[in-house]
């Protein structure tokens, strides 16, 4: 399934990279499509299983914040 994540707390070209891998690496079961700086949001390809809460703490332990998915 294919999501748009809202994330706060970017500001450069390093936390794109930085929230790529992140959620690439991390989480088994996640591709990231898309990164967009500017509009603050991520677009992700993935399974079924994985949780937001999942999304969520990978995501803080990073230091941004998941504003929402659509």
């Amino acid at each position: 399934m294919r999501k748009k994540l809202l994330i706060d707390g970017m500001s450069c070209g390093h936390c794109v990279n930085h929230l790529k891998t992140a959620l690439s690496e991390d989480i088994q079961g996640v591709n990231v499509i898309e990164v967009n700086l500017e509009g603050k949001y991520a677009i992700v390809e993935m399974d079924d299983s994985v949780s937001k809460d999942e999304l969520k703490s990978v995501i803080e332990d990073i230091g941004y914040e998941l504003v929402g998915i659509e």
